[in-house]
């Protein structure tokens, strides 16, 4: 399993950079190494009719019906076609198609440099090959360094994900791309779709980068047509009801190997899932066993509870929740609007165990240095509140009341009548923290 440690992690914003940098030095040196070679001619292997003229001492060449030219392995054909034999250039018009080994492009017309090999396309351009489906409205691909810049709508496509943005740089070669602006991936093989800025894509490590606005969703449950994708059903918002995971932070690392497949979310880090709302600087979610490891003082809101401690662990198989783990100063708050807006029951420890049975709490164990403060409103009309201390506590309910309460080891056990609280808030535990900023659910975003 890759985990990622958190003093290693490159300044992403300079990842970028380095990035681009890298692919520039690329196409340059390639540039050069190009232009240092011997130039070698486009040639006609077939037209229909040829129309020769000369313009400005320059000359050109007019083909018209099934024409092909050839230069090396590439192989260009279209309806008609302007060669600027000075130039080494064509401009290739109607059903463009240029093949080089297993690579095709297609457009309705392509201007094509001989000289640097480069391919432009200003009317929507298509590139496959044998892993992806590149398309866009416009862009340029270079068949000696292998790299497609396209912009305007663009999309790629492979077995696993699709993925729309409005620019991508792709290296048909080592299969990887650097896309940016209103970045979406969808999955293919599993429920995911992930919305970002800026996003590295490498499929061959299935590595995943994306920062910058980071959205990741796992979807549980969708009303969707069976003939469409996940990206035309979270597109038409108009007639989706999902139950999601969406987790948003500023980057998000993904490992996508099959059957380990790992997420791992950094900075200002928010988490919605049902009743269940989260916030963090880290989290890693592991798919396999259904897991989220939270760090950086996390807190969780589950239905009415408020739940701190320096690590906290969800454990959610099938999706749904099963357990919540807080380990180090640990502190629950559960509030209850019966008993008034400052009567909140807390239980704290330096470890908390949550068992949850059908999305509701089953039973909460409190261990070591264990303390608890209960307000009680009975039906015969006994009112008051209890603090106690303990080895650990144990908390069991029922239809989401208390049901028991027991202890072990118990250092102390008070009860005051209500008669005597006249501030509940004297009877606090310390390191009492109640949180106002729970996240609100996100819905996928579209681009407006």
């Amino acid at each position: 399993m890759l985990l990622f440690k958190f003093n290693h992690i490159i300044k992403l914003k300079n990842l970028a950079y380095l990035f681009i940098f890298i692919i520039l030095e690329f196409l340059s040196f390639s540039k050069f190494q190009v232009f240092a070679q011997e130039r070698q001619p486009i040639l006609l292997k077939n037209a229909d009719s040829l129309l020769g003229i000369t313009f400005d001492n320059a000359q050109v060449r007019n083909f018209i019906g099934h024409v092909m030219f050839v230069q090396g392995n590439i192989v260009l054909t279209c309806d008609t076609a302007i060669q600027y034999i000075n130039e080494n250039r064509v401009e290739l018009i109607g059903k463009v198609q240029i093949n080089q080994n297993y690579t095709t492009i297609k457009s309705p017309k392509i201007n094509y440099t001989g000289n640097n090999k480069i391919a432009v396309a200003q009317d929507s351009i298509e590139i496959q090959d044998t892993a992806n489906i590149l398309r866009a409205k416009t862009g340029e691909y270079n068949f000696e360094t292998k790299i497609a810049h396209f912009k305007k709508n663009v999309s790629i496509e492979n077995d696993s994900v699709q993925i729309y943005s409005d620019e991508l740089i792709n290296n048909t070669e080592s299969n990887e791309s650097f896309s940016t602006g209103f970045v979406r991936v969808f999955g293919k093989k599993n429920r995911t779709a992930t919305v970002c800025d800026t996003l590295i894509y490498k499929p061959n490590q299935s590595f995943l980068l994306a920062y910058g606005n980071a959205g990741f969703f796992y979807i549980d449950s969708v009303k969707q047509n069976k003939d469409t994708t996940l990206h035309e059903t979270l597109t038409d918002l108009s007639d989706v009801r999902f139950d999601t995971l969406s987790v948003f932070s500023n980057t998000i690392f993904g490992n996508q190997v099959k059957g380990q497949e790992f997420y791992q979310f950094l900075d200002s880090v928010e988490i919605v899932r049902g009743t269940m709302s989260a916030r963090c600087k880290r989290a890693d979610y592991f798919k396999t066993g259904d897991s989220i490891l939270l760090t950086g003082a996390p807190i969780v809101w589950f239905d009415n509870m408020q739940l701190t401690g320096d690590t906290i662990f969800v454990l959610f198989p099938y999706q749904t929740i099963q357990k919540v783990k807080l380990l180090g100063n640990a502190f629950a708050l559960s509030f209850n609007d019966s008993l008034g807006v400052d009567k909140i029951n807390q239980i704290s420890g330096k470890y908390i165990d949550i068992f949850f049975e059908k999305d509701s709490v089953k039973s909460i164990l409190s261990k070591i240095e264990a303390s608890s403060v209960y307000f009680i409103k009975s039906d015969d009309g006994e009112s008051g509140v209890q603090r106690s201390g303990a080895d650990s506590i144990s908390i069991s309910f029922e239809q989401g009341n208390v049901s028991n309460i027991s202890w072990k080891s118990a250092a102390f056990i008070d009860y005051y009548p209500e008669k005597i609280v006249t501030n509940p808030k004297e009877f606090y535990l310390p390191k009492f923290n109640k949180r106002d900023d729970k996240p609100k659910k996100r819905i996928f975003p579209s681009k407006q």
